[in-house]
Protein backbone atom coordinates (compact mmCIF):
# COMPACT_ATOMS: atom_id res chain seq x y z
CA UNK A 1 0.00 0.00 0.00
CA UNK A 2 1.02 3.50 -0.80
CA UNK A 3 0.52 5.68 2.72
CA UNK A 4 0.96 9.84 2.41
CA UNK A 5 1.25 11.03 6.02
CA UNK A 6 0.52 14.96 7.08
CA UNK A 7 2.84 16.34 9.19
CA UNK A 8 3.74 20.19 9.11
CA UNK A 9 7.61 20.34 10.56
CA UNK A 10 9.20 16.31 10.43
CA UNK A 11 12.19 17.82 11.42
CA UNK A 12 11.27 19.51 14.79
CA UNK A 13 11.82 18.18 17.93
CA UNK A 14 8.19 18.23 19.68
CA UNK A 15 5.56 15.37 19.89
CA UNK A 16 4.34 15.28 16.54
CA UNK A 17 8.19 14.07 15.10
CA UNK A 18 8.34 11.25 16.85
CA UNK A 19 4.48 10.27 16.08
CA UNK A 20 5.30 10.66 12.06
CA UNK A 21 8.66 8.24 12.72
CA UNK A 22 6.95 5.63 14.55
CA UNK A 23 4.29 5.29 11.86
CA UNK A 24 7.26 5.40 9.46
CA UNK A 25 8.86 2.87 10.86
CA UNK A 26 5.90 0.95 11.18
CA UNK A 27 4.53 0.96 7.97
CA UNK A 28 8.19 0.51 5.94
CA UNK A 29 8.84 -2.06 8.02
CA UNK A 30 5.37 -3.85 6.92
CA UNK A 31 6.87 -3.72 3.35
CA UNK A 32 4.54 -0.45 2.71
CA UNK A 33 5.45 2.69 1.04
CA UNK A 34 5.49 6.03 3.33
CA UNK A 35 5.48 9.26 1.58
CA UNK A 36 5.34 12.93 3.48
CA UNK A 37 3.29 16.00 2.94
CA UNK A 38 4.81 19.13 4.76
CA UNK A 39 4.85 22.91 5.71
CA UNK A 40 5.14 24.32 1.88
CA UNK A 41 4.47 20.97 -0.41
CA UNK A 42 1.76 21.75 -2.80
CA UNK A 43 -1.21 19.53 -2.45
CA UNK A 44 -2.44 18.17 -5.22
CA UNK A 45 0.89 18.22 -6.76
CA UNK A 46 1.94 15.12 -3.83
CA UNK A 47 -1.52 13.67 -4.47
CA UNK A 48 -1.25 13.15 -7.96
CA UNK A 49 2.73 12.30 -7.56
CA UNK A 50 2.35 9.61 -4.97
CA UNK A 51 -2.02 8.41 -5.59
CA UNK A 52 -1.83 6.93 -1.99
CA UNK A 53 -4.33 4.56 -0.99
CA UNK A 54 -3.86 6.03 2.33
CA UNK A 55 -3.98 9.80 3.51
CA UNK A 56 -3.39 10.74 7.04
CA UNK A 57 -4.01 14.48 7.54
CA UNK A 58 -5.40 16.20 11.33
CA UNK A 59 -7.83 19.02 11.83
CA UNK A 60 -5.03 19.91 14.61
CA UNK A 61 -3.59 22.82 13.99
CA UNK A 62 -5.65 23.49 10.96
CA UNK A 63 -3.58 21.38 8.90
CA UNK A 64 -5.66 21.78 6.17
CA UNK A 65 -6.54 25.79 6.12
CA UNK A 66 -8.83 26.37 2.77
CA UNK A 67 -11.93 24.97 1.31
CA UNK A 68 -9.68 24.49 -1.91
CA UNK A 69 -7.73 21.83 0.34
CA UNK A 70 -10.95 19.85 0.66
CA UNK A 71 -12.01 20.25 -2.73
CA UNK A 72 -8.45 18.46 -4.07
CA UNK A 73 -9.24 15.49 -0.96
CA UNK A 74 -12.51 14.74 -2.74
CA UNK A 75 -11.49 14.86 -5.96
CA UNK A 76 -8.56 12.06 -5.17
CA UNK A 77 -11.19 10.17 -2.79
CA UNK A 78 -13.40 9.59 -6.05
CA UNK A 79 -10.46 7.69 -7.23
CA UNK A 80 -10.09 5.25 -4.01
CA UNK A 81 -8.17 7.32 -1.54
CA UNK A 82 -9.26 6.73 1.77
CA UNK A 83 -8.75 9.42 4.50
CA UNK A 84 -7.68 9.21 8.49
CA UNK A 85 -8.54 12.31 10.03
CA UNK A 86 -6.81 12.60 13.42
CA UNK A 87 -9.09 15.59 15.67
CA UNK A 88 -7.93 16.06 19.38
CA UNK A 89 -11.02 18.22 20.58
CA UNK A 90 -14.66 18.46 19.75
CA UNK A 91 -16.35 22.10 20.28
CA UNK A 92 -19.75 22.53 18.89
CA UNK A 93 -18.90 26.14 18.87
CA UNK A 94 -16.71 25.58 15.68
CA UNK A 95 -18.61 26.43 12.89
CA UNK A 96 -16.51 26.10 10.36
CA UNK A 97 -14.86 22.74 11.78
CA UNK A 98 -18.11 21.41 12.78
CA UNK A 99 -18.69 21.74 8.69
CA UNK A 100 -16.02 19.50 7.41
CA UNK A 101 -16.44 17.15 10.09
CA UNK A 102 -19.91 16.27 9.05
CA UNK A 103 -18.91 16.19 4.96
CA UNK A 104 -19.75 13.22 4.60
CA UNK A 105 -17.20 12.91 1.44
CA UNK A 106 -14.01 14.54 3.81
CA UNK A 107 -13.06 11.81 6.20
CA UNK A 108 -13.62 8.08 6.11
CA UNK A 109 -12.41 7.64 10.09
CA UNK A 110 -11.85 10.02 12.43
CA UNK A 111 -9.09 9.04 15.27
CA UNK A 112 -7.36 10.26 18.32
CA UNK A 113 -5.69 9.64 21.49
CA UNK A 114 -8.01 11.05 23.72
CA UNK A 115 -10.42 8.23 25.26
CA UNK A 116 -14.40 8.37 24.50
CA UNK A 117 -15.69 10.02 27.21
CA UNK A 118 -13.70 13.39 26.35
CA UNK A 119 -14.98 13.37 22.90
CA UNK A 120 -18.29 13.22 24.02
CA UNK A 121 -21.33 14.65 21.33
CA UNK A 122 -19.02 13.65 18.78
CA UNK A 123 -20.77 11.19 16.90
CA UNK A 124 -24.12 12.51 17.87
CA UNK A 125 -22.68 16.14 16.14
CA UNK A 126 -21.39 14.69 13.00
CA UNK A 127 -22.57 11.12 12.58
CA UNK A 128 -18.84 9.85 12.24
CA UNK A 129 -17.59 7.64 15.03
CA UNK A 130 -14.52 8.12 16.71
CA UNK A 131 -11.79 5.78 16.93
CA UNK A 132 -9.43 5.47 19.79
CA UNK A 133 -5.56 5.72 18.35
CA UNK A 134 -3.47 5.65 21.48
CA UNK A 135 0.36 6.72 21.08
CA UNK A 136 3.21 3.65 21.44
CA UNK A 137 6.12 3.07 21.06
CA UNK A 138 8.67 2.78 17.88
CA UNK A 139 9.84 -0.38 17.77
CA UNK A 140 12.71 0.13 15.80
CA UNK A 141 13.50 2.70 18.56
CA UNK A 142 12.21 1.88 21.62
CA UNK A 143 13.76 -1.63 23.03
CA UNK A 144 15.62 -2.37 25.95
CA UNK A 145 19.50 -2.28 25.62
CA UNK A 146 22.96 -2.95 28.02
CA UNK A 147 23.35 -0.04 30.79
CA UNK A 148 25.43 2.83 29.38
CA UNK A 149 27.93 4.25 32.14
CA UNK A 150 27.19 8.39 31.02
CA UNK A 151 23.23 7.50 31.84
CA UNK A 152 23.44 5.40 34.89
CA UNK A 153 20.98 7.79 36.99
CA UNK A 154 19.62 6.80 40.19
CA UNK A 155 16.26 9.01 38.28
CA UNK A 156 15.81 10.41 35.31
CA UNK A 157 13.03 12.86 33.98
CA UNK A 158 13.29 13.37 30.05
CA UNK A 159 10.93 15.81 28.38
CA UNK A 160 10.16 19.35 27.57
CA UNK A 161 9.53 22.12 30.45
CA UNK A 162 6.12 22.63 29.53
CA UNK A 163 3.49 25.27 31.45
CA UNK A 164 1.10 22.61 31.99
CA UNK A 165 2.92 20.51 33.89
CA UNK A 166 4.65 23.10 36.56
CA UNK A 167 2.99 21.71 39.41
CA UNK A 168 4.69 18.34 38.97
CA UNK A 169 7.66 19.88 38.40
CA UNK A 170 7.89 22.52 40.80
CA UNK A 171 6.64 19.99 43.81
CA UNK A 172 8.58 16.98 42.39
CA UNK A 173 10.87 16.98 40.42
CA UNK A 174 12.81 20.41 41.06
CA UNK A 175 13.15 18.81 44.79
CA UNK A 176 14.41 15.88 43.62
CA UNK A 177 17.21 17.82 41.35
CA UNK A 178 18.64 19.40 44.96
CA UNK A 179 18.87 16.13 46.95
CA UNK A 180 22.15 15.36 47.41
CA UNK A 181 21.29 11.61 47.84
CA UNK A 182 19.92 10.94 44.61
CA UNK A 183 21.74 11.51 41.29
CA UNK A 184 18.96 12.87 38.82
CA UNK A 185 19.34 13.54 35.10
CA UNK A 186 16.69 16.14 33.27
CA UNK A 187 16.73 16.46 30.13
CA UNK A 188 14.74 17.76 27.27
CA UNK A 189 13.97 21.03 25.39
CA UNK A 190 13.15 24.94 27.30
CA UNK A 191 14.78 23.84 30.55
CA UNK A 192 17.25 26.73 30.19
CA UNK A 193 17.67 30.45 29.11
CA UNK A 194 19.60 29.30 25.70
CA UNK A 195 17.35 26.88 24.63
CA UNK A 196 14.33 29.17 24.76
CA UNK A 197 15.97 31.58 22.80
CA UNK A 198 16.64 28.78 19.91
CA UNK A 199 13.39 27.70 20.26
CA UNK A 200 11.89 31.58 19.63
CA UNK A 201 14.36 31.73 16.81
CA UNK A 202 13.42 28.25 15.48
CA UNK A 203 9.50 29.09 15.44
CA UNK A 204 10.80 32.47 12.93
CA UNK A 205 12.06 30.08 10.54
CA UNK A 206 8.92 28.25 10.71
CA UNK A 207 6.46 31.25 10.24
CA UNK A 208 8.62 31.74 6.93
CA UNK A 209 8.66 28.32 5.93
CA UNK A 210 12.48 28.34 6.17
CA UNK A 211 12.88 24.15 6.76
CA UNK A 212 16.39 24.42 6.59
CA UNK A 213 16.84 26.77 9.90
CA UNK A 214 14.64 24.44 11.66
CA UNK A 215 16.90 21.58 10.97
CA UNK A 216 20.03 24.14 11.61
CA UNK A 217 18.47 25.05 15.05
CA UNK A 218 17.55 21.35 15.69
CA UNK A 219 21.38 20.35 16.46
CA UNK A 220 22.00 22.70 19.15
CA UNK A 221 18.33 22.00 21.03
CA UNK A 222 18.63 17.70 21.21
CA UNK A 223 20.18 17.62 24.66
CA UNK A 224 20.47 14.18 24.22
CA UNK A 225 20.80 12.29 20.42
CA UNK A 226 17.38 10.63 19.38
CA UNK A 227 19.34 7.48 18.73
CA UNK A 228 20.02 7.08 22.63
CA UNK A 229 16.58 7.66 24.36
CA UNK A 230 16.62 4.17 25.04
CA UNK A 231 19.97 4.16 26.61
CA UNK A 232 18.59 6.41 28.94
CA UNK A 233 15.62 4.50 30.17
CA UNK A 234 17.46 1.13 30.18
CA UNK A 235 20.17 2.71 31.96
CA UNK A 236 18.56 4.46 35.05
CA UNK A 237 16.75 2.91 37.63
CA UNK A 238 13.39 5.34 38.02
CA UNK A 239 12.11 6.89 34.80
CA UNK A 240 9.48 9.68 36.08
CA UNK A 241 6.06 10.14 33.61
CA UNK A 242 4.60 13.44 34.15
CA UNK A 243 1.24 14.73 32.34
CA UNK A 244 -0.35 17.69 31.40
CA UNK A 245 -2.96 18.99 33.50
CA UNK A 246 -5.55 21.54 34.30
CA UNK A 247 -4.50 24.28 36.52
CA UNK A 248 -6.37 23.14 39.09
CA UNK A 249 -4.49 19.87 38.59
CA UNK A 250 -6.63 17.69 37.33
CA UNK A 251 -6.01 15.30 34.84
CA UNK A 252 -6.52 15.33 31.08
CA UNK A 253 -6.87 11.55 31.03
CA UNK A 254 -4.65 11.80 27.60
CA UNK A 255 -1.51 9.45 27.43
CA UNK A 256 1.39 10.86 26.43
CA UNK A 257 3.83 9.05 24.42
CA UNK A 258 6.20 8.56 27.01
CA UNK A 259 4.19 6.24 28.88
CA UNK A 260 4.81 3.57 26.47
CA UNK A 261 8.19 4.42 25.41
CA UNK A 262 10.07 4.20 28.88
CA UNK A 263 8.60 0.12 29.57
CA UNK A 264 9.65 -0.52 25.84
CA UNK A 265 13.05 1.00 26.35
CA UNK A 266 13.41 -1.49 29.37
CA UNK A 267 12.74 1.34 31.71
CA UNK A 268 10.87 0.94 35.32
CA UNK A 269 8.26 3.96 34.98
CA UNK A 270 6.37 6.03 37.91
CA UNK A 271 3.76 8.06 36.27
CA UNK A 272 1.86 10.59 37.55
CA UNK A 273 -1.87 9.36 38.19
CA UNK A 274 -4.02 9.27 34.57
CA UNK A 275 -7.16 7.07 34.94
CA UNK A 276 -6.65 5.66 32.00
CA UNK A 277 -3.39 3.96 32.25
CA UNK A 278 -4.49 1.19 33.98
CA UNK A 279 -6.53 0.47 30.07
CA UNK A 280 -2.93 -0.35 29.00
CA UNK A 281 -1.10 -1.13 31.91
CA UNK A 282 -1.33 -3.43 35.25
CA UNK A 283 -0.68 -2.20 38.88
CA UNK A 284 2.58 -5.09 38.32
CA UNK A 285 3.57 -2.65 35.15
CA UNK A 286 3.83 0.76 35.25
CA UNK A 287 3.69 2.53 38.72
CA UNK A 288 1.47 5.25 39.97
CA UNK A 289 2.17 8.08 41.84
CA UNK A 290 -0.39 10.95 43.16
CA UNK A 291 -0.25 14.47 43.14
CA UNK A 292 1.00 14.50 46.52
CA UNK A 293 4.94 14.88 46.19
CA UNK A 294 5.27 12.57 49.24
CA UNK A 295 3.75 10.07 47.21
CA UNK A 296 6.31 10.39 44.58
CA UNK A 297 9.36 11.08 47.37
CA UNK A 298 8.03 7.63 49.13
CA UNK A 299 7.74 5.63 45.78
CA UNK A 300 10.81 6.50 44.61
CA UNK A 301 12.60 5.46 47.74
CA UNK A 302 11.21 2.38 48.14
CA UNK A 303 11.91 1.40 44.86
CA UNK A 304 15.47 2.57 44.95
CA UNK A 305 15.83 0.05 48.10
CA UNK A 306 14.09 -2.55 46.42
CA UNK A 307 15.72 -3.60 43.06
CA UNK A 308 14.48 -7.14 43.14
CA UNK A 309 10.78 -5.44 43.11
CA UNK A 310 11.62 -2.95 40.66
CA UNK A 311 13.03 -5.20 37.99
CA UNK A 312 9.88 -7.28 38.31
CA UNK A 313 7.64 -4.62 37.48
CA UNK A 314 9.94 -2.98 34.76
CA UNK A 315 10.15 -6.48 33.05
CA UNK A 316 6.60 -7.07 32.57
CA UNK A 317 6.04 -3.32 32.02
CA UNK A 318 8.65 -3.60 29.02
CA UNK A 319 6.92 -7.21 28.05
CA UNK A 320 3.67 -5.53 27.71
CA UNK A 321 4.64 -2.52 25.67
CA UNK A 322 6.73 -4.69 23.32
CA UNK A 323 3.99 -6.60 22.86
CA UNK A 324 0.45 -4.33 22.77
CA UNK A 325 2.02 -0.90 22.37
CA UNK A 326 3.96 -0.44 19.76
CA UNK A 327 3.54 1.87 15.92
CA UNK A 328 3.41 -2.16 14.79
CA UNK A 329 0.10 -2.43 16.77
CA UNK A 330 -1.09 0.66 15.99
CA UNK A 331 -0.87 0.00 12.40
CA UNK A 332 -2.73 -3.57 12.56
CA UNK A 333 -5.97 -1.33 14.16
CA UNK A 334 -5.62 1.03 10.90
CA UNK A 335 -5.35 -1.68 8.53
CA UNK A 336 -8.64 -3.64 10.02
CA UNK A 337 -10.27 -0.19 10.08
CA UNK A 338 -9.19 0.17 6.44
CA UNK A 339 -10.18 -3.03 5.32
CA UNK A 340 -13.82 -2.11 6.50
CA UNK A 341 -13.99 0.69 4.27
CA UNK A 342 -13.71 -1.62 1.50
Amino acid sequence: MKILYHIKYPQGIGADRFIYEGYKHAWEDNGHQFFTFSEGDDLAQKLEEFRPDLFFTSLTDNYLKTPNDINIIKRFKVKGMKMFVGVDTFFDEDVSRLAILKDPDFADVYYGEKEPELMEGFEEKTGKKYNVMPHAADKLNHFPTEPVKKYRYDIVYLGAKLPMKSRLFTDVLIPLTKNKKYRVGVFGPCWTLKDNLLRGAQKICQKIKLQKGVSFFNKFRITIPLNEENQLYSSAKICLNFHERKKDGATLNVLNQRTFKIPACGGFEICDHVPALRKYFNEDEVVIAGLDPQDWFNKIDYYLNHEKERKAIQEKGTARALKDHTYHNRIERILELYNELL
